[in-house]
């Protein structure tokens, strides 16, 4: 009997450090949700609250955490990285409570003057770069580049989707500014979102 109960405790330690590093990250994401919740987070306390929220579950499920990412993780800032912008993504889109600070957020920010006008860049798209979105840099006649993000579907995409702008030509690009939470920074800062894009 006793020989069994071990192996049962055996088994079960094995299995439950068997996570995949999707389920990883998911668990992480997971348990910083509920942290958070449970120290209250808000718009003064985010980047500080997130942060020891992702320390606090990392070491929660250190052994698969050394796994796929080895040893010391939380002295390497490449690894580290990695991780925030993994659980950032899944916040953004699975933590209630994450959702509508950012929401709260975004609300604030519109209702500013500086939210207003609709704003416009124009120049030369030089590099586009598709991950979890879609991303690309323009260059303005002055040298200035500028980095937008596309969030949702407008009526012009498919000149970036179908690699109808070319590097030489002029487009206008029509945004506005957002406060979203940056997982390599570990900082909520403001994007440019695309709302269209306009071939000159």
């Amino acid at each position: 009997m006793k020989k069994i109960i071990v192996l049962l405790l055996i088994t079960q330690s094995i299995f439950a450090q068997k996570l995949s590093k999707e389920e990883l990250i998911k668990k992480i994401s997971d348990q910083t949700c509920q942290c958070s919740q449970e120290k209250n987070i808000n718009k003064d306390n985010l980047d500080i609250t997130l942060g020891l929220c992702i320390i606090e579950s990392i070491n929660k499920f250190e052994k698969d955490v050394e796994k796929h990412f080895g040893k010391d993780i939380l002295g390497n800032e490449e690894k580290m990285t990695e991780i925030a912008e993994s659980v950032g993504m899944q916040l953004a889109f699975n933590c209630p409570s994450f959702l509508k600070l950012i929401s709260e957020m975004e609300e604030e920010n519109i209702g500013s003057d500086d939210f207003q006008d609709d704003l416009s860049i124009s120049g030369k798209i030089i590099a586009t770069k598709s991950e979890q979105f879609l991303t690309f840099t323009l260059k303005e006649d002055s040298g200035k580049t500028n980095s937008f993000l596309i969030l949702e579907n407008f009526e012009n995409l498919f000149l970036l989707k179908d690699a109808v702008v070319k590097p030489t030509d002029n487009v206008k690009v029509l945004y506005y500014e957002a406060n979203l939470y940056d997982a390599k920074s570990n900082k909520v800062v403001p994007f440019k979102v695309v709302l269209d894009i306009i071939k000159q």
